[in-house]
């Protein structure tokens, strides 16, 4: 983690870190119909990795726009990986491919 950079743009370089992979891996899924099991734990290890890099460190919990700027990916990953349309319910969503919401996902990393 670089100490010069302030936490906005360092969260800014990990998302962008994160998106590239997580594309990669929504296209070899759709591709190799990856079970969804295998899809969650390569998108937990690698995507959300890169995804909260260091936000033990840094989080500020009344900072709603990151936390959303993350739910968005953790969405985007769920329906990736149980094949779900965009309409699909944000809870069902969750429930059913296993990843854990950006909030809990968050305030457990900085416990």
């Amino acid at each position: 983690m670089d100490t010069h950079i302030t936490f906005k743009d360092h969260h800014t370089q990990c998302m962008r870190k994160a998106r590239a992979p997580a594309a990669q891996l929504h296209a070899l899924t759709r591709m190799h119909r990856i079970i969804p099991e295998q899809s969650r734990a390569v998108e937990i290890a690698c995507v959300q990795a890169f995804a909260l890099y260091a936000s033990e460190l840094r989080w500020d919990p009344k900072d709603t726009g990151r936390r959303e700027d993350l739910q968005l990916l953790l969405n985007r990953q769920a329906r990736s990986t149980l094949g779900a349309l965009p309409m699909t319910p944000l809870g069902a969503l969750m429930r059913d491919s296993g990843l854990t919401p950006a909030p809990v996902a968050l305030d457990s990393r900085q416990q």
